[in-house]
């Protein structure tokens, strides 16, 4: 494409973040001398600085080049764009053709190159699409890249699949989440997608309902609910032409690598479980399976019960040392604001009104990372606090 602007060497980026290690980002711009394409120089020290987990195979790359920080909120993390491109390799072959239909940071694009399929981006954001032409070729991948808006675009060769991530700011720079808000708007777009392949992968918010997701999405194959060390991070559907009865529903955490520590399959119809008081153990089911509504399906797996509808905490007198989640085993009961904890605890709101900092400044309780004070409910409306240790930390 045209857009060809020039960007730092690997060697400038280098010597200006080893420069300014540490140094804030109002400090360095108050200097009156500043070297020749500062603001992206200083984009590459914020992430460094402030996104090395979350980018941290990228920023080891000599050469690669991020946007501001400020265009990365959405950015997926190394981790989830690398997952990704595996799982799309379960269904295309090496080599396939992939359209990323929001080109946005390149994070994504990355993953998808790193799975074997060759790329077409669409970017109505020059900037960002002129970063994708540098850090392709810093790459050595081969992107087809076109500054202009996918709405506006029909590829001229076929491709075999879609990638999109719409945008989830509003034009005022709010966070929003249904779809219909998104740009561009995959719930008016996806029927002209779908002509252009079979298979579109679209990335939704972590905080859509997994069962809002099937009315407005009827053709979804599969959907992942994906998280980062219990950190829920997305909502992923494969949506394919032909409508289908029975979708998939997985909730998947990932290593810092992206290569996967489980994969649960839920069952959207399991019965919902039975209710009891705290036995000798309770289970806290990790975000990405409550985000999809998979505490039915985990009570029925490992033979649990649930404390109350309002609480995510299943309970056994069986130790699982399997569980997708937290074990915690109890020490004993109180009601609230009562007890003895004189090594403090670790606060966790499970269904209780008040927040676990308001808890924590009640009790005037240290962080202890080996007690745990579990503020929930059972019963019919018994409330209490559940002294607790964890297990297999």
């Amino acid at each position: 494409m045209a857009l060809s602007p020039t960007f730092p060497s690997a060697s400038e980026v280098e010597a200006f973040c080893a420069e300014n290690a540490g140094k804030e980002p109002l400090q360095l711009r108050l200097k009156k001398s500043k070297p020749p394409q500062f603001e992206t120089l200083l984009n590459q020290l914020e992430v460094r600085s402030q996104m090395s987990e979350r980018f941290g195979p990228l920023i080891e790359c000599p050469g690669y080049v991020f946007p501001p920080k400020s265009k990365l909120s959405q950015a997926s993390s190394c981790a989830t764009a690398l997952w990704r491109g595996r799982e799309l390799g379960l269904t295309l072959t090496k080599g396939s053709r992939v359209w990323d239909v929001t080109g946005g940071s390149g994070v994504d694009t990355w993953g998808l190159e790193m799975a074997g399929f060759h790329t077409l981006v669409t970017e109505p954001d020059r900037g960002l699409a002129a970063l994708h032409v540098h850090n392709s070729r810093i790459l050595g991948t081969e992107r087809e890249v076109h500054g202009v808006a996918s709405e506006q675009f029909t590829p001229e060769v076929p491709v075999d699949a879609l990638y999109v991530d719409p945008s989830r700011l509003d034009t005022d720079g709010n966070r929003v989440y249904h779809p219909k808000d998104c740009f561009p708007n995959p719930l008016v777009e996806l029927p002209r997608w779908l002509e252009q392949a079979e298979n579109v992968w679209i990335k939704l918010s972590p905080m859509v309902d997994p069962d809002e997701v099937l009315h407005w999405f009827p053709n979804v194959r599969a959907m992942y609910l994906l998280s980062v060390h219990r950190e829920m991070k997305e909502v992923l559907v494969h949506v394919t032409r032909q409508p289908n009865l029975a979708p998939g529903r997985s909730a998947i955490d990932l290593y810092p690598d992206g290569t996967e520590r489980y994969r649960f399959a839920i069952d959207p119809q399991a019965q919902k479980p039975t209710l009891d008081h705290p036995r000798t153990y309770l289970y806290d089911a990790d975000a990405a399976l409550v985000a999809g509504r998979g505490i039915p399906t985990l009570a029925e797996t490992f033979a649990m019960q649930q404390l109350h509808p309002d609480s995510r905490l299943l309970t056994s007198h069986v130790l699982h040392t399997d569980f997708p989640g937290r074990v915690f085993q109890v020490d004993g009961i109180h009601a609230p604001f009562k007890g003895d904890w004189p090594n403090g605890a670790s606060v966790v709101v499970r269904g209780y009104p008040d927040k676990a900092d308001s808890i924590r400044s009640q009790m005037k309780l240290k962080e202890n990372a080996e007690h745990y004070l579990l503020a929930t409910v059972w019963g019919e409306t018994e409330r209490g606090f559940i002294a607790a240790r964890r297990v297999g930390a």
